[in-house]
């Protein structure tokens, strides 16, 4: 049986009377990213410091290689964790040059395999050419990849980062999130991300833990989340979208403005005893802008309310026949005034629904 190179088994964290990290639960195998996703305060980063050794926790385990390394009134040094990390600001060291950056952690070995192993890093993030340039004389995308470079170069069996690109600005951010996985997936490291940024945990990672109130709601693939969401806050807080309201013909059926739909509800209410009687065939269904398609020759139209050109794309706020608002990607070559009406469709593969809340 393949041990997980990361367990946490029920952590629990509080800072006086406020619940940290409640009853929290991961596996990460070998050689996997994983992304801890959510806003600021959901105990994201306080999880990634528990890993890492900066802070203890109150109840559960957290081994490494199947060696417990914290639990209740025990916690292993940080030092001796073989754990690397990225700090949100790089933490670089000023008065040393790239080269001696990434060299730093690098001091129990023989300085013949201390320099090859620097000259390695150097041109897997490309930075070869500015070896002996100090920090100062770097962009920001550069400092963060000696920041990388640095925490990979002593191979350590996991390596952490905390809000890495959050000092970005918006195009590096994302072209360095793909550059970092690559980087990542050629040295085979075992990596846990923090972010609170989607576009970021997408492009980075391999599984995803949408956080709230310092519990993982739904650990999974970014497909999943977005396609298959577990829980209505998930849906929220994964991409963009709206709930349209629903009546249930049968278990495999919903009727909205948009027209039946096939969808399993036969689970929503099985263990809800207050949702009795017309309650129970009314559900809220998720539908993402993607699932909403132009047509001009549909007899569905809805009225444009707001747009946002996005280059390729218009994401056309719409008001349906019913009332109801609905959200469109549209390619933008049909460019439409707000007013007009235009013809659309329903194209949806994954369709969720959730039960409408009970009072």
């Amino acid at each position: 049986m393949n041990i997980p190179l990361l367990e946490l088994a029920n952590i629990n964290q509080t800072y006086g009377n406020h619940v940290v990290i409640n009853n929290l639960s991961l596996t990460l195998n070998k050689g996997v990213i994983g992304c801890l996703l959510g806003s600021s305060g959901c105990g994201k980063t306080t999880v990634l410091r528990c890993i890492a050794g900066f802070e203890p926790i109150e109840a559960g385990e957290i081994l490494l290689n199947g060696v417990k390394v914290n639990s209740s009134g025990f916690s292993l040094r940080p030092e001796h964790r073989n754990i690397g990390m990225v700090f949100q600001d790089y933490a670089l060291f000023p008065h040393l040059t790239v080269a001696s950056n990434i060299a730093f952690g690098l001091h129990r070995i023989h300085h013949i395999e201390c320099a090859l192993r620097v000259k390695e890093m150097l041109q897997t993030v490309s930075l070869a050419d500015v070896a002996n340039n100090y920090p100062h004389e770097l962009s920001g995308g550069q400092q963060q990849r000696v920041a990388l470079a640095r925490a990979l170069a002593p191979r350590p069996d996991l390596l952490l980062l905390d809000e890495p690109f959050s000092n970005l600005d918006v195009n590096l951010r994302e072209r360095l999130s793909l550059e970092v996985r690559d980087i990542l997936k050629s040295q085979g490291t075992t990596a846990i991300l923090v972010t609170h940024d989607q576009n970021e945990a997408f492009a980075i990672a391999d599984e995803i833990g949408v956080m709230h109130h310092g519990e993982i709601i739904q650990w999974d693939t970014a497909y999943n989340l977005y396609h298959r969401p577990s829980s209505r806050f998930v849906a929220n807080f994964v991409g963009q979208g709206v709930f349209l309201s629903g009546r249930v013909l049968d278990s495999r059926h919903v009727e909205t403005e948009l027209g039946v739909l096939t969808v399993d509800v036969s689970h929503l209410h099985a263990s809800d005893s207050r949702v009795r009687g017309e309650e129970r065939n009314v559900v809220d269904v998720l539908v993402r802008p993607d699932d909403i398609v132009y047509d001009d020759e549909s007899s569905l139209h809805a009225k444009v309310l707001h747009k946002a050109f996005r280059g390729g794309e218009i994401l056309y706020t719409l008001r349906l026949p019913g009332g109801s608002t609905a959200l469109s990607l549209v390619p933008s070559h049909h460019n439409h005034a707000i007013g007009d009406n235009i013809g659309v469709k329903l194209e949806a593969d994954h369709v969720v629904a959730f039960r409408q809340t009970v009072p």
